[in-house]
């Protein structure tokens, strides 16, 4: 076990006493720092020329703030791999160390002897996080990529922006970041296992993957209706009409109107009008019907209101409504005032700016930004020889075989649609005994989207788990789960602020019952702060943490290859119709959760994670807020353009609605793309050789290149550009993904006999561990379906208990499968 001890002193924070070597590059940074942040000692490692993400955009006074957000709270070190005493170093540090984050292209430091494999054999203590673009292995990889082709292929662009328009890349290194999150989950679950086993591992992670499985449930919905037979072809339509963005006097806000509930207090701020009386308009499908009309009508209503006004009120009657804010006005958010959701910081030495402080709190506090991120080789002197004093120590036996790292942990799963369900299922994924708690009288509402008690959405976040029908609004429902909380490890919950309260189910009373329990939650805005009794959804985090804002076309923009000149100005930022960040902000709640449980591993007691849905998105953007604080009025909506380089975006290609990312960083990438294409004459404009002459001219230059590429498929354009080393990448939704060989030869997809159902494919975790097995994949269960067999169990009731708690409406079962 790693030592609570970090710099001299004690340390309370979950990852107090962990060493970590970070050279992750542009790719994953934030791996490393969510770490640091929970408390372990992280050195960052650059090359004598500094690390190349210390020349990526945004910038301040020649400083970079993507370098600045992604790595502070870390050490800096230079240590040259391509000298011998270098390497030297590196390995006598790496005996010391517990994790080694790495990500270089998939083979480069085997060349040099410094290869995951062979590192791992020579520390076996040793966890060595590989994190690349396409995975270790498979048939894409050793393709160039940028973050905005990773999010082209990985399915988070494919969503975004108008049918009539290019699709649109995320407003900030969205990709990598998601990685980084990933890598930071995947460290820690080879970190929980180590406490058990002694052993490390390699972890091979795969930033398609990654980003793959955080858009939304397309993955396992396309697949169910591949295989009926039926097209899973998906329309791009910006927002929407589930969660669509609606103009207010001044702003925009977007509303979702899921349950009847809200539809009619929606109803009644419109005055109950005759004709929305139909009944059939209190299911989501039933409303769908009349989207446009109700669009109007809403329209009518808010046109006299600002956004913020609108929100507030709409939250008040119980209507999930947020405001579409731009950065500026995030930065001065009474909200995310009251939270402290931004310090102050240094971005550089003696230059300070709010930043954004942090994705998780555990116990109420903030694990997030302490120090600034360092200079080059800022920290030489004090990583001396004796800066880590011990080598760690070899475990004692032979390496076990894989096995489940959760296997014995319990987690009582009382989440709702996304957030908390996704994070008890990745406990699930590694052997966790995950019991989902439901009554018919409150259903997880994805269950019952379709009006069914099964949608495959629900099946997605909820396989490998059992299922316990309980009502918990009688006393003695109360009751047994109090009696289930004393045999459990973690208890999840993403329902609104104080709904865990109101039952006698808060985290303090669940530490009366069982002081080493751990409380996972997740809310919209956090269980504190001025709007911490808001409700809403995942889509309802983009407006209000600034997304929906950014990830929109600049504004009088012309559409790409559209040469008879400009557009209209879009009234409403197009956006994005995925559930984005539910699934992250899961991933994110299981971090803090297990950062809590090691932690307990060390102190004997819980202690109570917390997300704020909203701050996930913010801490996604966090670059971004930096520079609007810098240099105010400067971050606004561009579109697929970016400072990175000139051209990049996305190019319309010869099938429906296929389109290729390309991606030029510098005059390298420029002349193997021309190369690429043939060297057309229009091409060898001299001013077109350097940066500043393509970004002038990025309009005519796009012309030209959709004229290459509509005349071929995405793929086809892909396979040539990467041929010559050119980032390029197709737009890939879940159907592509589904038949690609890659995410085939990886082992991405896990297809399974769903009941209720049929037969569909669920996504794997990302990444691929030497010493990790995943549970075997089960199908999601039907309400109640184990209310019997856990209550025997773990409860000890006898049958005739059990029947009798049937019977009352205490326990509820799940009927008979169809023959």
């Amino acid at each position: 076990m790693f030592m609570a001890e970090a710099q001299g002193e004690h340390d309370e924070r979950p990852l107090a006493g962990l060493r970590v070597l970070d050279l992750a590059d542009e790719k994953g940074e934030l791996a490393g720092r969510l770490l640091a942040d929970l408390g372990a000692e992280v050195i960052r490692v650059e090359p004598p020329s500094g690390a190349r993400s210390r020349g990526m955009p945004p910038f301040k006074d020649g400083r970079s703030l993507y370098f600045a957000a992604r790595n502070s709270n870390k050490l800096g070190l230079v240590l040259d791999l391509d000298d011998a005493s270098g390497q030297e170093r590196l390995l006598a540090l790496l005996a010391k160390a517990d994790v080694f984050i790495e990500t270089e292209a998939p083979g480069r430091l085997a060349l040099i002897g410094l290869g995951p494999r062979a590192l791992s054999e020579r520390f076996p203590h040793l966890i060595v996080l590989s994190i690349s673009d396409f995975g270790q292995t498979g048939p894409y990889r050793d393709w160039v990529a940028t973050d905005a082709t990773m999010s082209a292929i990985g399915g988070m662009q494919c969503k975004a922006g108008v049918a009539d328009r290019e699709p649109l890349f995320p407003p900030s290194a969205m990709a990598y970041d998601i990685a980084g999150i990933m890598g930071a989950w995947a460290a820690l679950v080879a970190i929980y296992q180590r406490e058990n086993t002694g052993f490390g591992q390699t972890l091979d992670l795969s930033v398609l993957e990654a980003v793959a499985e955080q858009t939304d449930w397309a993955y396992s919905n396309g697949s169910m209706i591949e295989a009926k037979g039926q097209n899973s072809q998906m329309v791009r339509s910006g927002s929407g009409p589930i969660y669509p963005i609606i103009a207010c006097r001044e702003g925009f806000v977007r509303l979702v109107i899921m349950s009847a509930r809200q539809w009619h207090a929606m109803r009644e701020w419109l005055g109950d009008p005759d004709y929305l009386q139909d009944p059939s308009y209190d299911s989501f499908l039933g409303r769908i019907q009349i989207a446009e009309a109700l669009s109007v009508a809403v329209g009518d209503l808010f046109s006299s209101l600002g956004h913020v006004e609108v929100a507030v009120e709409a939250q008040r009657r119980g209507i999930v409504c947020t405001p579409v804010l731009t950065p500026n006005e995030i930065l001065e958010n009474e909200h995310y005032q009251s939270r402290k959701t931004f310090v102050s910081g240094e971005f550089a030495p003696d230059k300070e700016a709010p930043f954004a402080s942090g994705f998780f709190e555990l116990d109420r506090e903030r694990m997030g930004y302490r120090n600034r991120a360092p200079e080059i080789d800022e920290h030489a002197k004090e990583i001396s020889n004796d800066f880590w004093p011990l080598n760690r120590p070899t475990p004692a036996g032979s390496r076990p075989a894989a096995g489940r790292p959760f296997e014995g942990l319990r987690v009582l799963d009382f989440g709702i649609g996304g957030v908390g369900v996704e994070a008890a299922r990745l406990f699930a994924e590694f052997g966790a005994d995950v019991i989902k708690v439901e009554s018919r009288s409150y259903p997880d509402f994805i269950r019952v989207v379709m009006s069914t008690e099964m949608s495959a959405s629900f099946a997605s976040s909820n396989r490998m788990k059992r299922g316990l029908g309980i009502n918990v609004k009688t006393s003695k429902g109360r009751d047994l789960i109090r009696e289930l909380v004393r045999h459990a490890d973690l208890v999840t919950e993403n329902g609104s602020t104080g709904m865990m309260e109101s039952m006698g189910l808060g985290y303090a009373e669940l530490k009366k019952l069982n002081s080493r329990v751990v409380m996972a939650s997740s809310q919209l805005l956090g269980d504190h702060g001025v709007w911490a009794d808001w409700i809403g959804y995942g889509p309802s985090t983009q407006p209000i943490g600034g997304l929906v804002h950014l990830w929109d076309y600049a504004r009088a923009s012309r559409a790409v290859g559209d040469g008879a000149g400009e557009a209209a100005a879009l009234d409403a930022p197009a956006g994005s119709s995925s559930i984005f960040p539910d699934h992250l902000a899961g991933r994110v709640l299981a971090i803090v959760a297990l950062a809590g449980l090691i932690r307990r591993g060390r102190s004997g007691v819980g202690g109570h994670a917390s997300v704020a849905q909203a701050e996930v998105v913010v801490n996604i953007l966090s670059d971004q807020f930096l520079k609007e604080a810098v240099d105010s009025g400067n971050v606004r909506p561009r579109g697929n353009r970016s400072d990175r380089g000139a051209p990049w975006g996305s190019y319309p290609c010869s099938g429906h609605d296929e389109w290729v990312a390309i991606t030029i960083r510098d005059d390298r990438d420029w002349r193997r793309l021309v190369v690429a294409m043939g060297e057309p004459a229009w091409a060898a404009s001299e001013s077109y050789a350097l940066p500043e002459g393509r970004a002038t001219a990025h309009d005519e230059i796009d012309d030209r290149l959709c004229e290459w590429t509509i005349l071929q498929s995405a793929q086809a354009v892909t396979a040539t550009l990467q041929m010559f080393g050119v980032p390029a990448a197709p737009m890939y939704a879940a159907r592509e993904q589904l038949h690609d060989p890659h995410f085939q030869s990886r082992g991405y997809g896990h297809w399974s006999e769903q009941q209720g159902l049929g037969w569909m494919a669920f996504e794997g975790p990302a990444f691929c561990a030497s010493g990790s097995a995943r549970a075997p994949l089960t199908q999601a269960p039907r309400l109640g379906e184990h209310t019997r067999i856990i209550a025997a169990d773990i409860l000890g009731l006898s049958e005739e208990e059990v029947e009798g708690l049937i019977s009352d409406g205490v326990l509820e079962i799940a009927p008979p499968p169809p023959e």
